[in-house]
């Protein structure tokens, strides 16, 4: 575990030192004045741990290690300005005031611990080797340091938590947030494991707080730095975004437009300029859908090009307004393949009537069954077709049927038909009456029927209504079930004799 913990000690020191390069060449840059403090303060840090580990005067490995204490709080308070600073906003400024006041205590109770014992129950003048510090007991203020560090911290996240709440859609705030609460998680838990679990010459704060600042740098630094690449060179890159485009003001008029856009939709670009992007999706608004969540509707608009739009507020620099950065993401051919998903999960591709799986959907959601009719098919003999007359015989019979179902049907618009099963259908008829169902059923019957009986296709079919409401559709299904049942019992053990006589006086061998 030692050795362990010093190979972390000797990353921390690198990590602290990389940053200090890249912003010592950003001077002029002002948004980065509290993470170059912050950065310059943690490398100052590693120095102090340095001189403490390896100097032989008893003076400068004490205070080394004493002023240690300050810069955790310093630190803390650096992460908070930081990012106040990275989401423009400005610190108040008593609070500002306050952490002053605070730090500079700090400074002096760490310079005089010696006579104090205030932080560290150890004096100079005990002090045998560095070990001592890590060894020794705390003060009374101790827990009051501690306190104060770490609340600096968790106000940082509280604040970012309340921020990100009001600007949900913008990402890389998101990857600041998680890194603020990582860290916090990370320097609670080291510092409570050196509390009360390890005895080790390493100061894990340190290491914990170093790996805090150095995420704190790639994810603004960096980021940022990406952010201002593209605002530098904006005509050039944007022009060549896969993406389409559309800068606007603050009250959505029309700056800018990608040349995608306007080629793909022979669109004026001179005439849009100016106009609210309001007006431009009534003009497109027969070509395409714009969805600003992920709902597409897999039901409607077919024809037209679907875009799932973004939209980011940015400011550029030397600028007093704002504007807003939208980007429509060309989703037609996931859209297309949303289509092909819903097609194969609702839709039986034998018949292309609706399948079980949509038909199970479909009725729970039926609450009012006040008259509702059900009509329950069964094809008779489908496996003697398919056993002596091979599968392309019981597949005719499967496709004839759902043609007949829908022909009957096509005149109503209220009703569902499904293919429940090998050789079952299900037709619920909405706001329907007894008279019409038993002529529904008729008619099945009587389009199934042919006096040739290889053309014939022999159903069974059972029927149920409810009138009043009463019912539930579970029930009015069962009863129509059993209606189809009854019937099945006469007519599919006639229908397999004479089906069993034409096969034997057309000689045919089962396969």
């Amino acid at each position: 575990m030692k050795a362990f913990l010093e190979i972390l000690l000797i990353l921390a020191a690198f990590l602290s030192v990389i940053p200090v390069v890249n912003l010592s060449k950003s001077r002029d840059n002002k948004k980065y004045r509290c993470l170059k403090f912050l950065i310059y303060a943690a490398a100052f840090w590693t120095i102090l741990i340095f001189a403490e580990r390896t100097s032989s005067n008893v003076n400068v490995v004490y205070y080394a290690n004493m002023i240690g204490y300050p810069l955790k709080f310093l630190l803390a308070s650096l992460m908070l300005c930081t990012i106040f600073q990275y989401i423009e906003k400005k610190i108040p400024k008593v609070i500002l005031f306050s952490l002053a006041i605070i730090f500079i205590a700090e400074v002096v109770i760490a310079l005089t611990n010696s006579g104090t014992l205030w932080l560290l129950d150890l004096s100079k003048s005990n002090l045998v080797s560095f070990d001592d510090l890590y060894t020794a007991n705390h003060g009374p203020l101790f827990l009051f340091h501690l306190i104060l560090s770490y609340s600096v911290l968790l106000i940082s996240v509280l604040y970012m938590f309340i921020f990100l709440s009001k600007n949900i859609q913008v990402r890389h705030y998101r990857s600041v947030t998680r890194t603020m609460i990582i860290s916090v998680i990370l320097v609670l838990s080291i510092n409570l494991m050196d509390f009360l679990l390890l005895n080790t010459n390493v100061d894990l704060t340190y290491i914990s707080l170093i790996f805090v600042s150095h995420s704190l740098y790639l994810v603004i630094y960096k980021n940022d730095m990406i952010f201002n690449l593209k605002t530098s060179g904006r005509t050039e890159i944007l022009s060549n975004m896969r993406e389409i485009y559309i800068l606007t003001d603050k009250e959505k008029r029309i700056i800018e437009i990608s040349p995608l856009l306007l080629k793909k939709y022979n669109i004026d670009g001179e005439s849009i300029i100016g106009k609210s992007f309001d007006d431009l999706v009534k003009l497109l608004d027969n070509d395409i859908v714009i969805y600003r969540e992920h709902n597409i509707d897999v039901g409607i608009d077919e024809t037209k090009d679907h875009y799932h739009l973004r939209e980011k507020h940015f400011k550029l620099k030397g600028m007093d307004n704002y504007g807003f950065m939208l980007l429509l993401y060309d989703e037609t051919q996931l859209y297309k393949l949303l289509r092909e998903l819903n097609q194969l999960s609702n839709y039986d591709s034998m018949t292309g009537l609706n399948n079980r799986n949509y038909f199970e959907n479909r009725i729970q959601k039926i609450e009012d069954t006040k008259n509702i009719g059900v009509l329950s098919i069964d094809i008779n003999g489908l496996k003697i077709n398919n056993d002596y007359l091979g599968h392309e015989r019981g597949d005719y019979l499967l496709k004839s049927l759902a043609q007949n179902l829908k022909t009957i049907f096509n005149n109503i618009d209220q009703k569902e038909i499904a293919r429940i099963g090998g050789d079952e259908f299900v037709v619920i008829i909405y706001d329907t009456n007894e008279l019409e169902l038993e002529t529904r059923k008729k008619q099945i019957i009587e389009e199934c029927l042919n006096e040739k009986i290889e053309d014939t296709i022999s159903v069974s079919v059972g029927s149920s209504i409810c009138t009043d409401g009463k019912l539930t559709i579970y029930k009015i299904i069962q009863l129509a079930d059993k209606a189809m049942y009854e019937m099945k019992e006469k007519s599919s053990k006639l229908y397999q004799e004479e089906m069993i006589e034409y096969i034997k006086l057309h000689d045919r061998y089962i396969r």
